[in-house]
């Protein structure tokens, strides 16, 4: 026989299989609620709502003085009539006729002449006629001289 040295026969040892190791589990809350936009919510909010309050205020005031030019203009057109109408008045009043009319409820009487003065250098122009009228009124300055004691301009 041969030589023939026997040696030991090994079985493969068994080798525990290693499974894939499991995460670590934890529990897990409700999901998370933002809460940093809320306020920049609140202000965008408080801003609109300023805004909007801002434009009823010129609104409102825009349409107030609208009223206000309103009345204004009826007025103006009501002083403006009122003006009309005393012009109309002092036209009628200040019109020779009725300065006539007003004279002789006076007792005044036409002249026929007319005298011009001046009154820088006293002097007087033109000659003014008797008035033949059952009443006459003359008045005398003192100091005044008359028509016939003045000599004429240019003589």
């Amino acid at each position: 026989m041969s030589q023939m040295t026997a040696t030991p026969r090994l079985s493969p040892r068994p080798t525990r299989s290693r499974a894939p190791s499991r995460p670590s589990l934890h529990i897990v809350h409700s999901a998370p609620t933002v809460t940093a936009h809320v306020g920049y919510a609140v202000l965008l909010g408080g801003l609109i709502i300023a805004g909007l309050l801002t434009m009823l205020m010129l609104n409102m005031a825009r349409a107030e003085g609208s009223f206000v030019l309103s009345d204004l203009r009826a007025e103006n057109s009501a002083l403006h009539a009122e003006q009309v109408t005393l012009e109309t008045e002092i036209a009628e009043l200040s019109s020779p006729a009725t300065l006539a009319r007003k004279a002789e409820s006076l007792g005044m009487v036409a002249s026929p002449s007319t005298a011009t003065l001046r009154l820088s250098d006293n002097s007087v122009f033109g000659v003014a006629a008797l008035v033949d009228g059952k009443k006459t009124f003359t008045v005398d300055l003192p100091g005044a001289s008359t028509a016939e004691a003045d000599p004429q301009p240019g003589e």
